[in-house]
């Protein structure tokens, strides 16, 4: 079934996206169930200009992945990967739509059953400690402040008001999954490109005689450009960057975006064991030499017998080398 997504104009008219944006989510989702551990694979496009089109493959991508994932399955793993931490590591507790600091204990018994102990008070004016149950899981999250102090009584920071574009788009257990923090998705580009395609168009499903609402990045949910206390499913690299401050939390399943031939040939070599989508705009000054490099890499490897992608008919102006390689 196809995606029916409208987007917002300027002049305050709703019209459905063209047809070339839902090729480019088709395409993100038919990578995305390629996404195996034992193969990886590139997927290489020249075209007449990039805007919007890094971002619709990541909206194809989740889709796919949202699709063919069990929300029990992702929260015994996420319970498990709490489980596993070191204790007075720092997380991110939700609670009553409120987000809290606190540090993780260990399991315990409790009530019969195994649960996570946190503590969110300092221990100089109490503290106090709360044992949260496998189904409440999801309301725990890694901090990367390793540096985090406990507070003697907090009120916490109100929790981001969840998308209803994510149900439309995703499925009505979208949002247990996407509590989740993972790096599904890394994109590499221009940052004020890809910010502003994610954050200032609105987009929307039509469901139940109304317009669902939100912004790409509801859907992407990348890191660099919402609160640092919501979870993610997205990165950021700036293609200009010289050195990647961000632990990127890369899996041997994240995809990699290079959204521009800059990017491409600055961090090739970083990203080199990763499946990764390489869009290159044929205007930009170097393209040529991104081309080049494509070539070389898919005369180089070591290509495997893949079936043909299912596809439809491309969209005029585009052309797409893909193939497969034994990791």
């Amino acid at each position: 079934m196809e995606l029916e997504m409208y987007y917002k104009e300027d002049t305050g008219g709703w019209f459905l996206i063209p047809d070339w944006s839902t090729f480019f989510i088709n395409l993100g989702k038919e990578l995305a169930l390629r996404n195996t551990g034992n193969k990886r694979w590139t997927a290489a496009l020249t075209l007449p200009a990039k805007e919007y089109i890094a971002s619709f493959i990541g909206v194809g991508i989740l889709s796919s992945v949202f699709i063919k994932s069990s929300a029990d399955d992702l929260l015994e793993d996420h319970f498990q990967n709490i489980s596993s931490l070191e204790k007075y590591t720092p997380v991110w507790y939700r609670k009553n739509k409120r987000i809290l600091k606190a540090v993780f204990l260990g399991v315990a018994d409790f009530q019969g059953e195994q649960r996570l102990l946190i503590q969110t008070q300092s221990t100089k004016a109490g503290g106090l400690t709360e044992y949260i149950s496998k189904k409440n899981a999801l309301e725990i999250q890694l901090n990367p402040n390793e540096k985090q102090r406990l507070p003697n009584n907090q009120k916490g920071r109100p929790m981001t008001v969840e998308s209803r574009l994510t149900d439309a788009v995703f499925g009505v257990h979208s949002q247990a999954l996407l509590k989740q923090p993972k790096t599904r998705i890394c994109f590499v580009g221009g940052k004020e490109q890809l910010e502003s395609e994610i954050t200032t168009r609105m987009f929307a499903i039509y469901e139940d005689n109304q317009m669902i609402k939100g912004s790409l990045n509801d859907l992407l949910r990348v890191r660099q450009f919402q609160h640092s206390v919501d979870p993610y499913q997205s990165q950021f690299v700036s293609s200009l960057a010289r050195k990647n401050e961000t632990d990127l939390n890369l899996t041997s399943t994240s995809i990699v975006i290079y959204s521009g031939s800059n990017g491409f040939l600055n961090w090739k070599e970083d990203f080199q064991y990763t499946n990764s989508i390489v869009v290159l705009d044929r205007s930009e000054p170097q393209f040529e030499f991104a081309v080049e490099e494509i070539n070389n890499k898919y005369i180089q490897s070591n290509r495997t017998p893949f079936l043909k992608l299912d596809l439809e008919a491309m969209p005029g102006g585009i052309e797409l080398l893909y193939w497969e390689e034994t990791r």
